[in-house]
């Protein structure tokens, strides 16, 4: 449906990921929006959508945010300029959406993390600021200013008492108009800001994870909890009977520093697991349809597509493949057949067993009602589309 043009992969990974800006004219000739305003605004008022609104004025003080799901009247008693109005994931609920998303799979599927779709009237915004991650901004339909302070920003000064992250000091160097089509690239802290130009201005946002230190530190304590390495306690090496008893001495803290270390040494087996689990986790809502089957035969009577909320991710080795989904993990033997499956499985919205089911090993037909049973996996039924 679409395709990237006017675009080298290869001159962009080398020269541009993470590294600069770029500008791509009619990266997507043709492009325009799947939905309205006020489809957009719509979805804006469903459970389970997250949405936001920012008002720049007249509101009760600048830069108000609010977050949905929204009713009607928020959008009846909106001003007829500056504000801008964000759903996020969107790919979720439209499901057309993920073939957009899958133009970017020359980026790890792993690292991507949404596509958000915003909509402003003249002079729309978010203020200036600066992302932790990556983005590709897809102009849809309408027209956006963007400006660019083309130096990483770390820790910059923000306006103070706001709701939004939104910069003190914004001196841009590079500034372009968009139009339908057109598409922007940042690299992470770049700060950028984007102002609608006339009524009807839609982007569309993919952008990518970037856990924190912390997020990975969190999933390896919990993998080495489940392996018992934490359960390791201090002792005391040699102890010199000179010193002061309220003394910390530097032999000490090198001695806490061992006992983290060995722990680390420990765990590098562990370590597929840990980034596995943390980049494929995810919470399932209850708000879908699923059935469950006991039996392969029962399976192979639907076709099924992944949950929305699912993450499915694999791992290869020599001998065996670890299929992560939504923060899970399921080995299985390295077969041809086997890889041939979870590739189906990590890179395909819509799954079918019916032709094949019948030669899958004993634990690949678990894994299949595994993924069932809890819900990665759904059926298509009648109403889905």
């Amino acid at each position: 449906m679409w395709k990237l043009l006017n675009f080298d992969i290869d001159d962009f990974l080398t020269n541009y990921w993470q590294k600069k800006p770029l500008l791509i004219r009619q990266a997507i000739p043709g492009f325009s929006t799947v939905l309205s305003p006020e489809e957009l605004a719509g979805l804006a008022c469903e459970e389970g959508v997250h949405s936001r609104l920012v008002i720049e004025k007249d509101a009760k003080k600048p830069w108000q945010l609010s977050y949905g799901p929204f009713t009607e009247d928020a959008f009846t008693s909106l001003p007829l300029s500056h504000y801008s109005l964000l759903v996020s994931e969107c790919e979720k609920w439209i499901p057309e959406l993920q073939e957009l998303v899958d133009l970017f799979n020359f980026i790890p599927k792993w690292r991507i993390d949404d596509l958000m779709i915003s909509y402003a009237p003249e002079h729309g915004s978010v203020g200036p600021h600066v992302d932790e991650y990556d983005v590709f901004l897809i102009q849809a339909s309408g027209k956006r200013h963007w400006s660019i302070q083309n130096t990483v920003s770390n820790d910059p000064a923000l306006i103070a008492g706001l709701d939004l992250a939104i910069l003190k000091e914004f001196n841009a160097d590079q500034d372009w108009i968009l139009q339908p089509g057109d598409m922007l690239y940042l690299p992470p802290r770049i700060a950028h800001h984007g102002i609608a130009v006339g009524d009807g201005c839609m982007t569309y946002s993919v952008g990518f994870r970037a856990p924190a230190i912390s997020d990975i530190m969190d999933s390896f304590l919990l993998e080495a909890s489940d392996h018992h390495l934490t359960d390791i306690r201090y002792f005391d090496p040699a102890l010199d009977r000179d010193r002061n008893p309220a003394q910390i001495k530097d032999s000490d803290v090198q001695h806490f520093r061992a006992l983290v270390s060995q722990m680390f040494e420990k765990s590098n087996d562990l370590w597929p697991d840990i980034v596995g689990k943390l980049v494929s986790d995810s919470s399932l809502s209850d708000d879908v349809e699923s059935v469950e089957c006991d039996t392969i035969e029962q399976a192979a009577g639907y076709l099924w597509q992944k949950h929305p909320d699912s993450k499915i991710f694999y791992y290869q080795t020599e001998k065996t493949i670890r299929l992560y989904f939504n923060g899970q993990m399921k080995p299985l033997e390295l077969s041809e057949l086997n890889l041939d499956f979870c590739q189906l499985l990590c890179n395909h919205l819509l799954i079918s067993i019916e032709d094949y089911y019948q030669i899958l090993s004993t634990d690949t037909v678990k894994l299949i009602l595994q993924l069932i049973n809890s819900r990665a996996l759904i059926p298509v039924l009648d109403d889905d589309s």
